[in-house]
């Protein structure tokens, strides 16, 4: 018992300090990119990257999620059944992952013409296709099975690791005049893949992987024993399909309507809004297992008084946060990023009222999950979608940007209303007498 809380408070730390490196990083990252790509190859950026996102996310097993589950006995000693089950599931993201990168590579000239895309972009969404897929393989699996081991210190090392090299190549395509798209997609692929590469290693070399274990797996063993992950795969996959909005749909969905250069623009305010909303991250990270703590000891007040304190103390900071975030905008935003992003700051109002919604009631997921009932993010995050998809639809032809900025802020706040309205009547039919 005591090693697993020592493990768990030690994943609890590193996960905060890889969100606080990731947050900082990457908004310098992106602060690099607005500065020397203009609104309009930033735009074309977007889009060529947004399609890859969502065509990944058809295929998205979350096998952090399932490594976790099949690893979770690895410290009574890895043996033969660890290294297989690990070769198990690496073959089959790689061959699952593969069908949507030979779909973009055959569909490149038909996504070219619906984002408006310059000519020659077809051969660029090819290459960038083989690039994300062969950067991000691996990952979930590494991730799941480091974090079983109490080992979530890599994780954090290998994405600081992996932002801080973007970052200094990236300044060196500045620095010798090569500042462009293909640029800077070539140095994200190369990051991703290097240390993405490291950190399979070292989970595979925690398991014992070796040549033996290679030469005694085989397709028809594999088929047997990932059966027995059957329902959760499905589940997994369901649940990435039903949150394509955060894979960068809305790009894709605003990519034919407006021009390049304002589908930049919309990228950088929801980039800037999604820096602010990682602060609300660690929270749901303690909210977690204290909610789940309360709900299995049935302490109805204490519960009460949580959902309480997390729905008026989270609404406090996400406001002061958005006002602090949109203020340094104003003040700073022409001159960091240049007159290009200047819609910027009529854009990140609308998309704040969604991060200060939904930092209120981010509470919701972690009571679903205490319930027992992942189907209420799954149907919170699928109605969200398609809301969503609905609202863009309609509202960009109507109102620009500004309906794209509306749009996004009803589905990110409309997942987290269903899902702590739902989690919330949920747990009173459970339990009559809370209040």
């Amino acid at each position: 018992m005591g090693a697993g809380s020592t493990a768990f408070r030690r994943n609890i730390r590193w996960q905060f300090l890889g969100t606080a490196s990731q947050a900082v990083l990457g908004g310098l990252l992106l602060l690099l990119l607005g500065r020397y790509l203009s609104a309009s190859s930033f735009g074309i950026y977007t889009i060529v990257l947004g399609y890859i996102y969502v065509a990944g996310a058809l295929f998205e097993p979350r096998l952090q999620d399932i490594a976790i589950r099949q690893f979770w006995d690895v410290d009574e000693g890895p043996g033969p059944p660890h290294a297989q089950a690990f070769i198990d599931l690496l073959a089959f993201e790689s061959i699952g992952k593969a069908l949507p990168c030979i779909s973009l590579v055959v569909l490149a000239p038909v996504l070219t013409h619906w984002g408006k895309l310059p000519e020659g972009s077809a051969t660029l969404i090819a290459a960038a296709a083989i690039g994300v897929y062969l950067s991000r393989l691996g990952n979930g699996l590494a991730t799941g099975l480091l974090r079983v081991r109490g080992r979530t210190d890599i994780n954090a090392l290998c994405t600081t690791v992996e932002l801080s090299l973007r970052l200094l190549l990236t300044l060196l395509l500045v620095a010798t005049g090569a500042m462009s798209v293909e640029g800077c997609i070539a140095v994200q692929c190369l990051t991703g893949f290097v240390v993405s590469a490291i950190q399979l290693r070292i989970a595979a070399r925690s398991l014992s992987v070796d040549g033996s274990a290679w030469h005694q797996w085989n397709p028809a063993g594999a088929l047997q024993r990932l059966d027995s992950h059957r329902r959760l795969i499905l589940s997994s996959l369901a649940l990435s399909v039903s949150d394509l909005m955060n894979k960068d749909l809305d790009v894709t969905l605003i990519a034919p309507m407006v021009a390049a250069d304002q589908v930049g623009v919309y990228k950088m305010a929801k980039s800037i809004v999604m820096l602010t909303w990682r602060a609300v991250d660690p929270f749901y990270i303690a909210l977690m297992p204290e909610i789940n703590r309360l709900v299995a000891s049935a302490s109805r007040a204490a519960l009460h008084r949580l959902l309480r304190r997390s729905t008026v103390g989270l609404l406090g900071l996400a406001t002061g946060l958005s006002a602090v975030s949109f203020g340094l905008v104003v003040l700073f935003g022409d001159s960091v990023l240049g007159p290009s992003f200047g819609g910027i700051r009529g854009l990140m109002p609308w998309m704040l009222v969604g991060v200060v919604g939904g930092a209120a009631l981010v509470w919701g997921h972690p009571l679903s999950v205490a319930l027992n009932r992942p189907d209420i993010a799954f149907l919170g995050s699928l109605l969200s979608s398609l809301v969503g998809m609905a609202a863009f639809l309609f509202l960009v032809p109507e109102l620009g940007l500004q309906g794209a900025g509306l749009a996004w802020s009803l589905a990110f706040l409309l997942n987290f209303l269903f899902t702590a309205a739902a989690a919330l009547r949920c747990w009173r039919m459970q339990d009559p007498a809370a209040q």
